[in-house]
């Protein structure tokens, strides 16, 4: 019980901060809704990022501009990863918070950024919090595929996987699913599991991997009979 009310306080107060980041990064923008209600997201992210991410999309809710909202960040996001320095220059403390804002500001201008995206990312370089800017996209993601109806499912294998087996792992996968939900399907490989897989669907992860097996029967191999 106590587990339970000291997990109630703490997400009553992470919501309560999350509309005070909400009124901040809307600060100066004209919303379609007057409503100063804090819109809950479809899925919880939490940490810092999970604090900005949900603030952006109470305020893009109440705008609605979501669609704009997340193709921005992705692409602020493919900037941050193409242009070499830029997240160093970000979170470089001797460059000052105006000087950022500024340069910042020149880039948001010339690409028609929303003021949403703007004054958030102003935001988090007046608290210090920008070097986590790329954990806020991925957070915002992670809300944005929860209100498609997105599950995300990532499956590791030692090799690559035939047109049949994704045919069957897809078919298999989908018994999780619930309603409109649609899988999102991503594969890689890792020749050290050695064999078999590894699936990670939503808050799921089942290891099937050689590696893992070989692992558990050298643990029980070794226990006193």
């Amino acid at each position: 019980r106590s587990f339970k009310l000291s997990y109630y306080n703490e997400y009553k107060s992470y919501l309560r901060m999350a509309a005070r980041f909400t009124s901040t990064i809307a600060k100066g923008v004209r919303f379609m809704s007057t409503s100063s209600e804090f819109i809950r997201a479809p899925v919880q992210v939490f940490g810092i990022e999970g604090r900005y991410a949900h603030a952006l999309y109470s305020a893009a809710t109440k705008q609605g501009s979501l669609e704009t909202v997340e193709q921005q960040l992705n692409s602020l996001q493919a900037s941050i990863d193409s242009v070499s320095g830029l997240k160093e220059y970000l979170s470089l403390p001797v460059c000052s918070k105006d000087e950022k804002k500024s340069t910042i500001s020149s880039a948001f201008s010339a690409a028609s950024f929303d003021p949403l995206v703007t004054n958030m990312v102003d935001t988090m370089i007046d608290n210090n919090r920008v070097k986590h800017l790329s954990e806020v996209v991925a957070a915002f993601n992670t809300i944005m595929a929860a209100e498609r109806g997105e599950v995300p499912c990532k499956v590791t294998s030692a090799y690559d996987l035939t047109e049949g087996q994704l045919s069957s792992l897809k078919e298999s996968l989908s018994k999780f699913l619930k309603g409109n939900e649609k899988l999102l399907l991503d594969t890689a490989t890792d020749s050290s599991l050695l064999g078999g897989m590894v699936v990670e669907i939503g808050d799921k992860r089942v290891d099937m991997s050689t590696a893992t097996k070989i692992k558990k029967l050298k643990s029980a191999l070794s226990l006193p009979l």
